[in-house]
């Protein structure tokens, strides 16, 4: 196990997040705000990449058709 070192502000909230939340521990608390981090990420990538494909006029679907190849291509050299 490792500890860290935070400021008692950051402690106070983290003890009141995880009260508000009904997490056992600090730890579960931490995990699922990563987790939250995580979806956050995701969703500004995919956000930029449907904002990148109605750019340049092109849906979901013709993008699939046009990198079936280079897919196909890539699947055979893994096997």
């Amino acid at each position: 196990m490792k500890t860290i070192g935070i400021s008692e502000i950051t402690h106070r909230n983290l003890i009141e997040l995880k009260l508000k939340e009904g997490n056992k521990n600090i730890e579960e608390l931490i995990a699922k705000l990563i987790i939250e981090y995580r979806k956050k990420k995701f969703m500004e990538a995919s956000n930029l990449f449907n904002l990148k494909l109605k750019e340049k006029n092109i849906s979901f679907d013709n993008l699939l058709k046009k990198s079936r190849k280079i897919r196909e291509e890539i699947a055979n050299e893994w096997l």
